[in-house]
């Protein structure tokens, strides 16, 4: 087993990162707020995945968060906090390479899910090679029914054009069996097996001659985007811009409404739990 030492690790406030037999894991690590995250955390996120590629010993990365839920996407008092102080931009700059972290890492890059993977957090686990979710996982997007629209292409690639709409832009909530027959995500199992099951799979892969699961991810890739999958990708962000600059003149109040309004949706929700 190897874990970076304290001296040679870089110093991360958001995230964990460990190395153990040949897997990268990468950890959220602020479960106080489900694991929502905001530009320090992605720029800790970046780091870890570009050391992990850059790492021999690493064959294959593993993403997961702490606590209750993988990830409930954007922290949006962070958010109302830019929009107040006219930051948007500076977050648009940056999250403009959040889909690449994953798409151009050149190991499996695997999403480890539990909880709750919502918005952006569910766009990461989406957009991993390889996805495999808790029972009982929500995935979805809420935020469209606060204004704010998806900034991924994930959807429709995966759904389809029919079913992305109907997912998306209603908002709803979408169970982890219903994201497998989706093919959303590859496998659900039982909370309790859902780490030990994912450091198997992580192990295989990570066993196999080196650079053939590198190269199966290239060649998959290429089919997508010799499919168009790369260019839609930066079609995106010529809306992403555009919604961007909507969001810069929302007013703040209806930021508070929507965090206001997740908070207590994933609150009710977890007291069932």
């Amino acid at each position: 087993m190897q874990i970076m030492s304290d001296e040679n690790a870089p110093e991360f406030l958001y995230i964990l990162y460990e190395v153990r037999n040949r897997v990268g894991y990468i950890t959220l690590n602020q479960p106080q707020k489900l694991n929502a995250f905001h530009l320090p955390m992605y720029h800790e996120i970046r780091r870890a995945f570009d050391m992990s590629a850059a790492d021999d010993a690493v064959r294959v990365v593993v993403i997961k968060g702490a606590g209750r839920a993988f990830c409930a996407g954007r922290d949006f008092k962070y958010s109302a906090d830019l929009q107040l102080e006219g930051g948007l931009s500076a977050w648009r700059r940056e999250y403009k390479l959040f889909g690449g972290v994953t798409w151009f890492h050149p190991k499996l890059v695997i999403a480890q899910v539990h909880g709750y993977a919502l918005g952006g957090g569910g766009s990461l686990a989406l957009l991993c090679d390889l996805t495999f979710a808790a029972t009982g996982t929500k995935f979805g997007y809420p935020e469209t029914r606060h204004g704010i629209a998806s900034k991924t292409m994930v959807w429709p690639w995966t759904l389809g054009v029919k079913v992305a709409n109907e997912v998306v832009a209603s908002g709803r909530l979408v169970s982890a069996d219903d994201c497998k027959h989706l093919h959303l995500v590859n496998e659900v199992f039982p909370p309790d097996e859902l780490g030990e099951r994912v450091d198997a799979i992580a192990q295989s892969i990570a066993s196999s001659p080196v650079g053939v699961p590198e190269l199966v991810k290239r060649m998959v890739n290429w089919v997508m985007r010799d499919q168009g999958r790369v260019t839609q990708q930066d079609r995106q962000y010529d809306v992403d811009t555009a919604h961007w600059d909507a969001a810069g003149v929302v007013p703040s109040d209806w930021m508070q409404s929507a965090i206001a309004a997740r908070r207590t949706a994933l609150l009710d929700s977890l007291k069932n739990h």
